[in-house]
Protein backbone atom coordinates (compact mmCIF):
# COMPACT_ATOMS: atom_id res chain seq x y z
CA UNK A 1 0.00 0.00 0.00
CA UNK A 2 1.71 3.31 -1.14
CA UNK A 3 1.94 6.19 1.68
CA UNK A 4 -0.11 8.27 -0.62
CA UNK A 5 -3.32 5.82 -0.40
CA UNK A 6 -2.53 5.29 3.27
CA UNK A 7 -3.01 8.41 3.98
CA UNK A 8 -6.48 9.34 2.17
CA UNK A 9 -7.77 6.71 4.19
CA UNK A 10 -7.07 8.58 7.33
CA UNK A 11 -11.24 9.98 7.19
CA UNK A 12 -12.36 11.50 10.16
CA UNK A 13 -13.47 7.53 11.33
CA UNK A 14 -10.65 6.12 11.29
CA UNK A 15 -8.69 8.91 13.11
CA UNK A 16 -11.16 8.80 16.30
CA UNK A 17 -11.05 4.99 15.61
CA UNK A 18 -7.41 5.22 16.10
CA UNK A 19 -7.36 7.53 19.15
CA UNK A 20 -9.82 5.61 21.29
CA UNK A 21 -8.05 2.42 20.35
CA UNK A 22 -5.42 4.01 22.77
CA UNK A 23 -8.79 4.18 25.46
CA UNK A 24 -9.56 7.18 25.56
CA UNK A 25 -13.04 8.37 24.44
CA UNK A 26 -12.94 11.79 21.79
CA UNK A 27 -15.70 14.27 21.11
CA UNK A 28 -15.55 14.08 17.98
CA UNK A 29 -13.82 17.08 17.06
CA UNK A 30 -10.82 16.62 14.41
CA UNK A 31 -8.82 19.66 13.40
CA UNK A 32 -6.15 18.88 11.11
CA UNK A 33 -2.46 20.94 11.73
CA UNK A 34 0.28 22.11 9.45
CA UNK A 35 2.50 18.62 8.70
CA UNK A 36 3.11 17.50 5.55
CA UNK A 37 5.70 14.66 5.42
CA UNK A 38 3.59 13.26 8.36
CA UNK A 39 -0.41 13.92 9.32
CA UNK A 40 -1.37 15.30 12.48
CA UNK A 41 -4.76 16.13 14.20
CA UNK A 42 -5.62 18.03 17.21
CA UNK A 43 -9.08 15.54 18.86
CA UNK A 44 -10.80 16.23 21.21
CA UNK A 45 -11.70 14.27 24.37
CA UNK A 46 -14.43 13.93 26.65
CA UNK A 47 -13.98 15.87 29.68
CA UNK A 48 -10.14 15.85 28.83
CA UNK A 49 -7.68 18.86 27.00
CA UNK A 50 -7.50 17.69 23.30
CA UNK A 51 -4.30 15.54 22.34
CA UNK A 52 -2.52 15.99 19.34
CA UNK A 53 -2.55 12.69 17.05
CA UNK A 54 0.30 12.18 14.74
CA UNK A 55 0.25 9.64 11.95
CA UNK A 56 3.69 8.44 10.60
CA UNK A 57 4.33 8.22 6.61
CA UNK A 58 4.66 4.80 5.86
CA UNK A 59 7.94 3.25 4.70
CA UNK A 60 9.72 6.30 6.00
CA UNK A 61 11.46 5.35 9.09
CA UNK A 62 11.12 1.62 10.63
CA UNK A 63 9.42 0.60 13.92
CA UNK A 64 13.09 0.47 15.88
CA UNK A 65 13.58 4.48 14.73
CA UNK A 66 10.51 5.60 15.99
CA UNK A 67 10.65 3.68 19.12
CA UNK A 68 14.14 4.90 19.39
CA UNK A 69 12.78 8.66 18.80
CA UNK A 70 10.06 7.74 21.44
CA UNK A 71 12.39 6.80 23.80
CA UNK A 72 14.90 9.94 24.10
CA UNK A 73 11.74 11.91 24.63
CA UNK A 74 10.72 10.18 27.39
CA UNK A 75 14.34 9.86 28.90
CA UNK A 76 14.56 13.74 27.84
CA UNK A 77 11.50 14.58 29.78
CA UNK A 78 12.93 12.73 33.02
CA UNK A 79 16.16 14.36 33.06
CA UNK A 80 13.91 18.17 32.98
CA UNK A 81 14.39 19.11 29.28
CA UNK A 82 11.55 20.65 27.52
CA UNK A 83 10.43 18.41 25.29
CA UNK A 84 6.68 17.32 24.26
CA UNK A 85 7.24 13.32 24.72
CA UNK A 86 5.13 10.99 23.81
CA UNK A 87 1.88 10.03 26.05
CA UNK A 88 1.83 6.42 27.49
CA UNK A 89 -1.18 3.88 27.66
CA UNK A 90 -0.29 0.69 29.53
CA UNK A 91 3.65 1.44 28.94
CA UNK A 92 3.10 1.68 25.49
CA UNK A 93 3.65 5.33 22.72
CA UNK A 94 3.52 3.61 19.60
CA UNK A 95 0.62 2.24 17.65
CA UNK A 96 -0.62 0.35 14.74
CA UNK A 97 -4.02 1.09 13.25
CA UNK A 98 -4.85 0.09 9.73
CA UNK A 99 -1.20 -0.53 8.92
CA UNK A 100 -0.39 2.92 9.82
CA UNK A 101 1.56 3.76 13.34
CA UNK A 102 0.50 6.86 15.36
CA UNK A 103 1.73 8.05 18.73
CA UNK A 104 -0.43 10.56 20.80
CA UNK A 105 0.47 14.07 22.71
CA UNK A 106 -0.76 16.44 24.71
CA UNK A 107 -1.40 19.76 23.30
CA UNK A 108 0.92 22.70 23.80
CA UNK A 109 0.25 26.01 22.79
CA UNK A 110 2.38 29.14 23.20
CA UNK A 111 4.49 31.33 19.99
CA UNK A 112 7.37 30.63 18.03
CA UNK A 113 10.79 32.42 18.17
CA UNK A 114 10.85 35.89 16.97
CA UNK A 115 13.41 36.08 14.74
CA UNK A 116 16.11 38.22 15.53
CA UNK A 117 15.35 38.45 18.80
CA UNK A 118 18.98 38.59 20.63
CA UNK A 119 16.91 37.43 23.89
CA UNK A 120 15.31 34.79 22.65
CA UNK A 121 18.15 33.71 20.43
CA UNK A 122 20.27 33.15 23.61
CA UNK A 123 17.65 31.02 25.07
CA UNK A 124 17.33 29.09 22.76
CA UNK A 125 21.06 27.97 22.36
CA UNK A 126 20.63 27.31 26.30
CA UNK A 127 17.55 25.01 25.50
CA UNK A 128 20.09 23.14 22.82
CA UNK A 129 22.97 22.78 25.27
CA UNK A 130 20.74 21.63 27.32
CA UNK A 131 19.37 18.84 24.86
CA UNK A 132 22.70 18.00 23.73
CA UNK A 133 23.88 17.40 27.55
CA UNK A 134 21.34 14.98 27.64
CA UNK A 135 21.73 13.29 24.77
CA UNK A 136 25.34 11.95 25.47
CA UNK A 137 24.41 8.69 24.17
CA UNK A 138 24.72 8.31 19.78
CA UNK A 139 21.70 6.54 18.39
CA UNK A 140 21.53 2.47 17.39
CA UNK A 141 18.99 3.08 14.99
CA UNK A 142 18.42 6.37 13.52
CA UNK A 143 20.22 7.84 10.89
CA UNK A 144 23.64 9.49 10.58
CA UNK A 145 24.31 13.19 8.91
CA UNK A 146 26.04 12.78 5.67
CA UNK A 147 25.81 16.27 3.71
CA UNK A 148 27.70 15.28 0.75
CA UNK A 149 25.63 12.33 -0.21
CA UNK A 150 22.78 13.76 0.83
CA UNK A 151 23.94 16.56 -2.17
CA UNK A 152 24.75 13.81 -4.49
CA UNK A 153 21.40 11.72 -3.26
CA UNK A 154 18.88 14.71 -4.10
CA UNK A 155 21.02 16.27 -7.02
CA UNK A 156 20.69 12.91 -8.84
CA UNK A 157 17.28 12.77 -8.46
CA UNK A 158 16.07 16.02 -9.33
CA UNK A 159 18.33 15.54 -12.75
CA UNK A 160 16.79 11.82 -13.21
CA UNK A 161 13.45 13.54 -13.15
CA UNK A 162 10.88 15.84 -15.76
CA UNK A 163 10.24 18.68 -12.80
CA UNK A 164 13.75 20.68 -13.33
CA UNK A 165 13.56 21.90 -16.85
CA UNK A 166 15.52 20.65 -19.50
CA UNK A 167 16.93 23.85 -20.79
CA UNK A 168 18.04 24.58 -17.20
CA UNK A 169 19.99 20.91 -16.54
CA UNK A 170 23.51 21.51 -18.02
CA UNK A 171 23.04 24.73 -15.32
CA UNK A 172 22.27 22.97 -12.42
CA UNK A 173 24.85 20.43 -13.09
CA UNK A 174 27.55 22.39 -13.56
CA UNK A 175 26.05 24.27 -10.28
CA UNK A 176 25.74 21.31 -8.06
CA UNK A 177 29.20 20.04 -9.19
CA UNK A 178 30.77 23.58 -7.79
CA UNK A 179 29.01 23.37 -4.62
CA UNK A 180 29.72 19.61 -4.37
CA UNK A 181 33.69 20.34 -4.34
CA UNK A 182 33.74 24.00 -2.22
CA UNK A 183 31.58 21.39 0.29
CA UNK A 184 34.46 18.62 0.26
CA UNK A 185 36.93 20.93 0.68
CA UNK A 186 35.34 22.17 3.80
CA UNK A 187 34.62 18.80 5.30
CA UNK A 188 38.02 17.89 4.55
CA UNK A 189 39.34 21.23 6.78
CA UNK A 190 37.26 19.57 9.58
CA UNK A 191 34.59 16.92 10.30
CA UNK A 192 34.12 15.74 13.83
CA UNK A 193 35.80 12.03 14.53
CA UNK A 194 32.40 11.24 16.33
CA UNK A 195 28.84 12.12 15.60
CA UNK A 196 26.56 12.96 18.33
CA UNK A 197 22.67 13.05 18.95
CA UNK A 198 20.92 15.94 17.30
CA UNK A 199 17.54 17.30 16.66
CA UNK A 200 17.95 17.72 13.18
CA UNK A 201 15.59 20.12 12.54
CA UNK A 202 15.39 22.79 14.73
CA UNK A 203 13.66 25.48 12.91
CA UNK A 204 11.38 28.10 14.30
CA UNK A 205 8.14 26.59 14.22
CA UNK A 206 9.64 23.06 15.84
CA UNK A 207 9.67 25.54 18.72
CA UNK A 208 7.35 26.59 21.08
CA UNK A 209 7.57 29.59 23.82
CA UNK A 210 5.16 27.98 26.62
CA UNK A 211 4.66 29.58 30.28
CA UNK A 212 8.08 31.77 29.69
CA UNK A 213 9.96 28.13 28.59
CA UNK A 214 10.71 27.25 25.11
CA UNK A 215 10.02 24.16 24.04
CA UNK A 216 11.65 21.57 21.66
CA UNK A 217 8.73 19.90 19.40
CA UNK A 218 8.85 16.89 16.31
CA UNK A 219 11.94 15.05 16.92
CA UNK A 220 11.11 13.31 13.73
CA UNK A 221 14.13 13.93 12.36
CA UNK A 222 16.57 13.39 14.95
CA UNK A 223 19.88 11.81 14.25
CA UNK A 224 23.44 11.31 14.47
CA UNK A 225 25.02 15.00 13.29
CA UNK A 226 27.09 17.82 15.08
CA UNK A 227 26.37 20.82 17.45
CA UNK A 228 25.82 23.26 14.57
CA UNK A 229 22.87 21.74 13.04
CA UNK A 230 20.68 22.90 15.90
CA UNK A 231 22.41 26.27 16.19
CA UNK A 232 22.96 27.58 12.36
CA UNK A 233 18.43 27.50 11.35
CA UNK A 234 17.92 30.31 13.47
CA UNK A 235 20.36 32.73 11.57
CA UNK A 236 18.54 34.84 9.54
CA UNK A 237 19.65 37.45 6.70
CA UNK A 238 20.47 40.38 8.82
CA UNK A 239 23.41 43.18 8.92
CA UNK A 240 25.02 41.91 12.00
CA UNK A 241 24.16 38.04 11.99
CA UNK A 242 27.79 37.04 14.12
CA UNK A 243 25.81 39.01 16.71
CA UNK A 244 23.19 36.26 16.47
CA UNK A 245 25.30 33.59 16.73
CA UNK A 246 27.42 35.11 19.44
CA UNK A 247 24.44 34.94 21.80
CA UNK A 248 23.45 31.84 20.49
CA UNK A 249 26.36 30.15 21.25
CA UNK A 250 26.99 32.20 24.48
CA UNK A 251 23.59 30.38 25.91
CA UNK A 252 24.77 27.02 24.12
CA UNK A 253 27.75 27.13 26.19
CA UNK A 254 26.05 27.43 29.55
CA UNK A 255 25.99 23.74 29.30
CA UNK A 256 28.84 22.56 26.78
CA UNK A 257 31.56 23.85 25.23
CA UNK A 258 31.09 24.87 21.29
CA UNK A 259 33.93 23.98 18.95
CA UNK A 260 34.04 26.47 16.49
CA UNK A 261 35.64 24.89 13.96
CA UNK A 262 32.10 23.73 13.15
CA UNK A 263 30.84 27.05 12.08
CA UNK A 264 32.89 26.62 8.32
CA UNK A 265 30.26 23.52 8.24
CA UNK A 266 27.14 26.27 8.11
CA UNK A 267 27.58 26.33 4.38
CA UNK A 268 28.07 22.82 3.63
CA UNK A 269 24.36 22.03 5.77
CA UNK A 270 22.95 25.16 4.33
CA UNK A 271 23.33 24.06 0.53
CA UNK A 272 21.81 20.56 1.64
CA UNK A 273 19.24 21.81 3.27
CA UNK A 274 18.28 23.42 -0.12
CA UNK A 275 19.29 20.73 -2.04
CA UNK A 276 17.47 18.60 -0.14
CA UNK A 277 14.74 20.73 -0.31
CA UNK A 278 13.87 20.93 -3.76
CA UNK A 279 14.37 16.76 -4.21
CA UNK A 280 12.18 16.46 -1.05
CA UNK A 281 8.63 18.30 -2.62
CA UNK A 282 9.72 15.72 -6.15
CA UNK A 283 9.67 12.86 -4.28
CA UNK A 284 6.06 13.67 -2.12
CA UNK A 285 4.93 15.27 -5.38
CA UNK A 286 2.11 12.21 -5.85
CA UNK A 287 1.03 13.24 -2.51
CA UNK A 288 -2.27 15.37 -2.95
CA UNK A 289 -1.36 17.40 -0.18
CA UNK A 290 1.86 18.39 -1.53
CA UNK A 291 -0.08 19.59 -5.06
CA UNK A 292 -2.01 21.40 -2.81
CA UNK A 293 0.39 23.17 -0.48
CA UNK A 294 3.32 23.81 -3.11
CA UNK A 295 1.55 24.47 -6.33
CA UNK A 296 4.22 26.70 -7.76
CA UNK A 297 7.14 23.48 -7.84
CA UNK A 298 6.38 22.34 -10.92
CA UNK A 299 7.09 26.04 -12.61
CA UNK A 300 9.78 27.33 -14.20
CA UNK A 301 10.20 29.88 -12.00
CA UNK A 302 10.58 27.55 -9.08
CA UNK A 303 13.26 26.14 -10.40
CA UNK A 304 15.26 29.13 -12.06
CA UNK A 305 15.03 30.62 -8.20
CA UNK A 306 16.19 27.64 -7.05
CA UNK A 307 19.44 27.89 -9.31
CA UNK A 308 19.52 31.34 -7.98
CA UNK A 309 19.41 30.04 -4.43
CA UNK A 310 22.54 27.54 -4.63
CA UNK A 311 24.59 30.02 -6.27
CA UNK A 312 24.15 32.22 -3.55
CA UNK A 313 25.56 29.66 -1.33
CA UNK A 314 28.75 29.74 -2.91
CA UNK A 315 28.93 33.20 -2.94
CA UNK A 316 28.33 33.19 1.03
CA UNK A 317 30.76 30.48 1.23
CA UNK A 318 32.99 30.30 4.83
CA UNK A 319 31.31 33.73 5.66
CA UNK A 320 30.56 32.45 9.57
CA UNK A 321 33.70 30.61 9.27
CA UNK A 322 36.19 33.69 9.40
Amino acid sequence: MSATHTFSSLVPDVILDAVESTGLWSDSRIYPLNSYENRVYQVGLEDSAPVIAKFYRPERWTEAQIREEHDTLLALQEQGVPVVAPLAFEGKTLFLHNDIYFALSAKLTGQHPEADNLDQLYQLGELIGQLHQAMSTPFTHRVSVSPLLQIEQAAASILNAEYLPQRLKPDYQKQIARLHEMCAAQLHIYWPTQLRPVHGDSHRSNLMLHNDQFHLLDFDDCQNGVAVQDLWLHLTQTENPRQQLSEIIEGYESYLPFDTRELGLIDVFKSARIVNYAAWLQQRWHDPAFVKAFPWFASDEYWINHLNELKSCELEWGNMSR
